[in-house]
């Protein structure tokens, strides 16, 4: 028997019983068994409405706020930011790449445009770009006016409802508020590097703190995202088959070629291998360090765990599920003393795990030496 979830219904607030299944695959199928009106909010239906506290990943928000306690963090980053790439990036944009508008590249803008009112950005939209790239690929730009840019790519392998879920998920990173640190990561990553070569490693060791914590926190800004993605497109699979194609799409394939099941099958096994050797879990923990995205597997069992979770379905049928309570109460870390999120298990700061209070993984790792 597949799970099911009681949802009042948004327009006279009858309870109905939901099969979770279908629910996230045919959310326009779904009615009220009383005034027989959808369930769920329609392709055309604004999200004004809700709660960061509704989606907000644990991770974005626990990283963040411990960003943020960094003194005058905020003006720093912007100042950098406004002050180095973002002008350039501005010219570099309008010099070399297409400005989507209603006659150039017309059906993708309308598809923008779908996406822009659902998320409330009618006022404020961000200007879109299209770039030549062989890689699937977008990105948000822009302290104080927006811009996005979505690669070649992305645009010949992935169908209407792909782009439209890599799109709103840039447009989440807007609502979000998350563009001023996720330029701020990048530029702090390649000044570590070069202050690092300059002063023969010391620079980079003082940077290396805040590097750290800009390049965590970006990883777990793309998990909130790919929420907002959902939310607005509506369309769980596409969100699927849109991360699996930007871990190995083929251009020659269609989409009943891929089987999204094997590929999250594959994301459980990889979590074996690295339970199997301690220097798995020291190599991937370093790997992950340099990253500003997390690893496509990890992004889709991340997505589908919450979707299949029911707090999807909640939001976007107006049964509202604020978790402010239980983002905000805190934990700290027996290992790092770091405080995080008490739903998570594992300390984003250094891996310890609560439920193995024995040893750390870190104590782990200096047994090797």
């Amino acid at each position: 028997m597949t799970e099911q979830i009681v949802l009042n219904c948004r327009h006279c607030g009858q309870k109905n019983r939901i099969d979770i299944e279908r629910a996230l695959y045919h959310t326009d199928e779904i009615h009220c068994g009383k005034c027989k009106k959808n369930i769920f909010l329609g392709q055309d239906e604004k999200l004004d409405f809700f709660d960061l506290g509704d989606f907000i990943h644990p991770m974005d928000y626990s990283t963040m706020e411990t960003i943020k306690k960094i003194p005058a963090i905020t003006s720093i980053l912007k100042f950098l930011v406004k002050n180095t790439k973002e002008k350039f990036f501005k010219v570099m944009h309008y010099q070399n790449y297409i400005r989507v508008s209603e006659n150039q590249y017309p059906k993708l803008y309308k598809l923008y445009k779908e996406m822009v009112y659902v998320l409330n950005l009618s006022d404020n939209e961000p200007e879109l770009f299209v770039y030549k790239s062989p890689m699937i690929n977008a990105y948000t730009y822009g302290v104080d006016k927006h811009f996005i840019g979505i690669s070649t790519a992305a645009l010949e392998e992935l169908s209407d409802d792909q782009v439209q879920d890599i799109l709103a998920h840039e447009l989440g990173h807007v609502v979000l508020g998350h563009v001023l640190y996720k330029m701020a990561a990048i530029i702090v990553a390649q000044l570590s590097i070069s202050v690092a070569n300059k002063t023969l490693g010391l620079g980079g060791v003082l940077i290396s703190p805040i590097r750290f914590a800009l390049l965590s926190w970006s990883r777990a800004s793309e998990l909130s995202a790919d929420r907002v993605a959902i939310m607005a497109t509506r369309k769980l699979k596409a969100a699927h088959l849109t991360t699996l194609k930007l871990a190995g799409g083929v251009s020659t394939y269609k989409d009943e070629d891929y089987n999204f099941k094997d590929f999250l099958a594959q994301s459980e096994k990889a979590r074996q291998i690295e339970d199997e050797s301690i220097l798995t879990k020291i190599y991937n923990f370093w790997e992950n360090q340099q990253i500003t995205h997390p690893f496509p597997l990890w992004r889709a069992g991340e997505l589908d765990k919450w979707a299949k979770s029911g707090d999807y379905l909640r939001v976007i049928s107006k049964n509202h599920v604020t978790e402010r309570g239980l983002i905000r109460d805190v934990q700290k870390c027996e290992n790092c003393n770091n405080e995080y999120s008490v739903r998570l298990t594992v300390c984003p700061y250094c891996g310890h795990s609560k439920e193995k209070s024995d040893e750390s993984f870190f104590d782990k790792l200096k047994g090797l030496f």
